[in-house]
């Protein structure tokens, strides 16, 4: 004959297992929260380098499918650039109005973030940036844990490579 115990197999969890679940669950997110946090600022500022860059280089595409010249006008104290068919003086704006670098990115990390002649970019018919010595321009984004993304532009061939140069830690 089967002995039949008083508790049965099926009845689900305790409290006690429940409290010890959630408790180690808080204690994860807790820890992995900050880490978590400086991921997604690193992330933020990475794609704001990267769509940057794209449109740089859709600028310089535009300059040399429509023959004619394409600009990228850049206010760093504000925080923002806008496109322009032609230059930033006499062109066309591309856009309503200027776009703004995301929450916590910032045109920082240099003496000079927007090392542009005149803080503008202008893109000619055959793919060439606006006369300068200098043979790159550089584009300098920061976010708010000090995680600075650099932007090289090369004058000639109009190329642009986005680095990650430091971690904010």
């Amino acid at each position: 004959m089967m002995c039949k115990s008083s508790r049965r197999d099926n009845d689900g969890f305790s409290l006690i297992e429940l409290t010890v679940v959630m408790a180690v669950v808080g204690l994860m997110a807790v820890v992995g929260l900050p880490t978590m946090q400086d991921w997604l600022d690193r992330y933020q500022a990475r794609t704001a380098a990267e769509e940057l860059a794209s449109l740089i280089q859709l600028q310089r595409m535009r300059a040399v499918s429509q023959n004619t010249d394409f600009s990228i006008d850049f206010d760093a104290n504000a925080g923002t650039y806008s496109l322009y068919e032609g230059d930033a003086a006499t062109g066309t704006a591309l856009d309503v109005q200027a776009r703004q670098l995301p929450s916590g990115i910032s045109f920082a990390g240099d003496a000079d973030p927007v090392n542009v002649p005149g803080d503008e970019m202008i893109f000619h018919s055959d793919g060439s940036l606006n006369d300068s010595t200098a043979t790159t321009d550089t584009i300098y984004l920061s976010n708010t844990i000090g995680d600075v993304f650099l932007l090289s532009i090369n004058r000639s061939t109009g190329r642009v490579q986005v680095q990650h140069q430091s971690y904010g830690y």
